[in-house]
């Protein structure tokens, strides 16, 4: 039988979404900060990051249930990091997800306790879960020590500040530009992938394979998300590579799609490469990197 791969996503991510309903109720809001709360984590996007931390676990198990405190705790995670990219102190978007963003229609200040609340919230989660789900403390605390540093100062903020940092009317180089995109997008993404290997039993060399797969995946998903940046049209890919030169550093900015294309597809088999010595058929971390690599939006 052919694996799926929407499918799949599509049912993995259905499963975080009713977790997430469980512990915030979207239709229950107590406050105007839980309002802003249930604003941006629902209905949300791909759920990736949590779907690659239950696809780890299913991987080194064959379950993924075990890891559903932590990869809802993730997307919180991650949810906080894009309400805060988007004031205008960061990012300044207006827009995210088709809908205005959360500032837009809270106000700064709520958009940062939203934030705020989501992070915090989210370690209160997987303590609180893999408590009840009797996960002995030391297991807890490496998933923790994991994904804090992941999202701190050593990671994904961090990246946010490179980011902030950088000269727009500079030269810059892709290396410079894979070590904004580790930080900011890839560490999380490691995290994900390690804390489900980790609650499932996964063993060092295990680690050491996921980690290196995890890195580069989320490498190749930021380029991707550069190119998926340029329209379609001709002429908007010329306008929008003029502006990209002169208002920020990609990779497509700095050596061009077809070249953009070709390090996603380096990044990727390499990263697939990793898994090889699992042995599992279908390798659900496998089947996502190729999708993350051919995916239209």
């Amino acid at each position: 039988m052919s694996f799926n791969i929407e499918d799949y996503l599509q049912r993995r991510k259905e499963t975080v979404d009713r977790t997430l309903r469980e512990y915030l109720p979207p239709d229950k809001p107590k406050t105007r900060l839980h309002q802003a709360i249930a604003y941006s984590l629902y209905p949300g996007g791909k759920r990736l990051r949590p779907v690659l931390c239950l696809a780890a676990s299913e991987l080194i198990c064959g379950d993924y249930r075990n890891a559903l405190p932590v990869a809802s705790a993730i997307e919180m995670i991650h949810t906080y990091s894009i309400i805060h990219d988007d004031l205008p102190s960061m990012d300044n978007d207006d827009i995210r997800r088709g809908k205005p963003s959360n500032h837009r229609v809270f106000g700064e200040a709520v958009a940062t306790l939203a934030g705020d609340a989501l992070l915090t919230d989210a370690f209160y989660l997987i303590t609180e879960k893999l408590f009840e789900e009797g996960v002995s403390p030391e297991l807890i605390l490496h998933v923790i020590s994991i994904i804090s540093e992941a999202a701190g100062s050593e990671g994904m903020v961090l990246g946010q500040m490179f980011d902030l940092e950088i000269d727009r009317h500079r030269p810059f180089c892709v290396d410079k530009i894979s070590d904004v995109y580790l930080m900011k997008t890839a560490k999380m993404i490691i995290a994900s992938i390690l804390s489900g290997a980790i609650l499932a039993g996964a063993k060092e060399k295990e680690l050491l394979k996921l980690k290196s797969y995890s890195e580069k995946i989320g490498i190749a998903f930021q380029i991707k998300d550069d190119i998926l940046d340029i329209a379609e049209n001709k002429d908007e890919i010329q306008k929008s590579l003029d502006k990209t030169k002169t208002d920020t550093h990609t990779y497509v900015s700095v050596i061009g799609i077809e070249k953009s294309e070709a390090k996603v597809l380096e990044l990727t088999n390499q990263a697939i490469d990793e898994l090889k010595s699992f042995g599992k058929t279908p390798n659900p971390l496998i089947e996502i990197a190729n999708w993350l690599r051919e995916r239209k939006e």
